[in-house]
């Protein structure tokens, strides 16, 4: 998959499960680039047990409210897509995180990618 950085972010949630802070970026994100008005969007994910909740490929009682918010969001967006991919290949979401980490601030946007 080929294309360009739109923006990025990354948010200190505190403790909470994997899953739950992969559900909760791929939720901000989709607003962030709804609120963009971006027509044709790929979003990445390195977990295989979220992307395959919130496509309904797996049944998932965990956080099922925002499974089910997202999944509306991207039933109204025609051109949107969902894909997991390995973590070695997701670099800059894995730096994004660890900025997260180590910063505890509640929002930082980014509009380059990260340097790693």
């Amino acid at each position: 998959m080929n294309g360009e950085w739109l923006s990025g972010f990354n948010r200190y949630l505190g403790k909470c499960l994997i899953f739950d802070a992969e559900l909760w970026s791929i939720f901000e994100g989709i607003k962030l680039v709804q609120r963009r008005g971006h027509d044709t969007v790929i979003i990445l994910s390195d977990s295989l047990d979220v992307v395959q909740a919130i496509q309904g490929s797996i049944s998932s009682t965990l956080n099922s409210a925002l499974i089910r918010r997202i999944q509306s969001i991207l039933s109204q967006e025609k051109l949107w897509l969902l894909h997991c991919i390995p973590r070695e290949q997701n670099e800059f979401s894995d730096c994004m995180e660890k900025k997260a980490l180590s910063s505890r601030v509640d929002l930082q946007f980014f509009e380059s990618p990260p340097i790693m």
